[in-house]
């Protein structure tokens, strides 16, 4: 899922425009971004980072630094990696 400070009304414009498959929640508190520690705005938009939760709720792997080419990918072969452990 995804997590951003928009509003709902701006989310679902940015699911549309990218045909988004996965569900949004609109954090307009920042509650959960900054229980992440995630807030850091670059310019004019937040920097993307990507947290990896396991069913046990703890942060499996954190990508600070995220590439949208290939990155998907990366997160599914952790996936993939993490559910042999």
């Amino acid at each position: 899922m995804g997590v951003s400070a928009d509003k709902p009304e701006v989310q679902q414009r940015f699911i549309d425009k990218f045909s988004l498959t996965f569900p949004m929640i609109s954090d307009t508190a920042k509650t959960i971004i900054d229980a992440y520690g995630a807030r850091e705005v670059l310019g004019v938009t937040a920097k993307r980072r990507t947290f990896l939760i396991g069913p046990d709720g703890t942060i499996a792997r954190a990508w600070h630094k995220v590439k949208l080419e290939g990155h998907a990918d990366e997160v599914v072969a952790a996936i993939r990696g993490s559910a042999r452990a």
